[in-house]
């Protein structure tokens, strides 16, 4: 999450197309999310202006999938790094639009 899906999350509840509560929903995930096998930091934009990377190497290709594919719902762009064709296959068949 950047600064941007912040301001866009504020602008969809000022129209009224979500909900307060929806949006704390949404948020309720910043800046870290547990998933057992990693912790994903959806908040690293806005402290260092950078968004988090994936590091493929000693990741399953469900792991990699499921990291990439809770970083993509929160908007911006997705990098993983050090990943395999078997990883990369894994996360096209979970996310839309993966190149």
């Amino acid at each position: 999450m950047n600064a941007d899906s912040i301001r866009k999350l504020f602008d969809e509840v000022r129209r009224g197309e979500i909900s307060p509560d929806d949006a704390v929903s949404r948020l309720r995930h910043m800046p870290f999310e547990d998933l057992g096998f990693a912790k994903v930091d959806h908040h690293r934009a806005l402290r260092v202006g950078m968004p988090e990377v994936i590091l493929g190497e000693r990741k399953s290709p469900a792991q990699v999938a499921a990291i990439f594919a809770k970083l993509a719902r929160h908007g911006g762009n997705v990098l993983a790094s050090r990943s395999d064709e078997e990883q990369f296959a894994a996360v096209k068949e979970k996310v839309r639009g993966v190149e």
